[in-house]
């Protein structure tokens, strides 16, 4: 009589553990499977972004190393300068040979982005995305089309080649100083932020430098 009471309390006690073990089984299963989708959504959304192959790394979605360093162009602008060269020379450093004189107006490709080097990552941390990119930069500056404004040769003191090659090499130089201060690299991060908000579907996205 005496038995039955303590062998229930103890059928009861071994329910009551396998429920509470099932329980916490079923919690992890679904606490991996949400760590396991968040991983794989950070580690789409970058490959998607910066067109790379990419791996988790400690909690981190990272780009693979390569040998080579790709580009992520986020920006493509087109912007123009103009630029002059003047040059005035001496024969026997008295007989003036005349000034001649060039002016020159260049149309540019400009894109602007980042170069992708070991480093680039995207994490959560705190339940907010943030994404490890290098400071952007302008990535290229392709001549589409020049037109000489003004050409003037001294009497005995041509243009050359030389010259005209010089001046777009400068003119060149130039475009890529306005581009930089043109505010055009504020637009790529903003850019960024908002490409990897949109496929992430988060409202922010925290952009930090890679540690040196």
């Amino acid at each position: 009589m005496t038995t039955t009471p303590e062998l229930w309390k103890t059928v009861r006690w071994v329910a009551v553990l396998a429920t509470l073990v099932l329980l916490g089984w079923l919690g992890l299963r679904t606490f991996e499977r949400g760590v396991g989708g968040t991983m794989s959504g950070l580690e789409r959304a970058l490959g998607a972004i910066t067109g790379s192959e990419t791996r988790i790394v400690e909690g981190r979605a990272e780009i693979s190393e390569t040998a080579q360093i790709s580009e992520l162009a986020l920006v493509e602008m087109k912007m123009s300068a103009t630029r002059s060269f003047e040059n005035e020379t001496y024969v026997l450093r008295y007989f003036p040979t005349g000034t001649k004189r060039l002016i020159v107006r260049g149309d540019y490709r400009v894109k602007a982005g980042y170069k992708l080097k070991p480093g680039v990552s995207l994490a959560m941390e705190d339940g907010k995305p943030v994404a490890r990119f290098p400071a952007p930069e302008i990535l290229s500056v392709e001549l589409i089309d020049y037109q000489p404004i003004s050409e003037k040769d001294g009497w005995a003191n041509d243009i050359t080649p030389e010259d005209r090659a010089l001046l777009l090499r400068e003119l060149r130089n130039q475009m890529r100083s306005e581009a930089q201060r043109s505010g055009v690299l504020d637009t790529v991060e903003s850019t960024l932020r908002t490409r990897l908000g949109d496929l992430l579907g988060a409202g922010e996205v925290k952009i930090e430098r890679p540690a040196k």
